[in-house]
């Protein structure tokens, strides 16, 4: 259930191919109590290894921050944009 003071936010990660990232990336969000709303991966044209990932989600703006500073700790992730909708 979306609540007044919740958001909608869009995530661009860029990520190895590797087995379990998705999982693991799915994890932090629901930790946290936020809801992935739309998921999109795609092969990176430019490296075979890698991948393109966009995550559509929402929840309290202060913890979208958090998650995504948790993501880049993650050793499969490469980079996270933030993108606020």
């Amino acid at each position: 259930m979306k609540q007044n003071d919740d958001h909608t936010y869009t995530l661009t990660l860029t990520i190895r191919n590797n087995p379990g990232v998705l999982v693991r990336c799915a994890q932090i969000f629901g930790r946290r109590g936020h809801n992935i709303e739309a998921l999109h991966v795609a092969a990176d044209p430019q490296q075979e290894s890698r991948s393109l990932m966009t995550i559509t989600a929402f929840g309290k703006p202060g913890i979208s921050h958090q998650i995504s500073l948790q993501l880049n700790k993650l050793i499969d992730v490469i980079s996270v944009v933030e993108k606020e909708s």
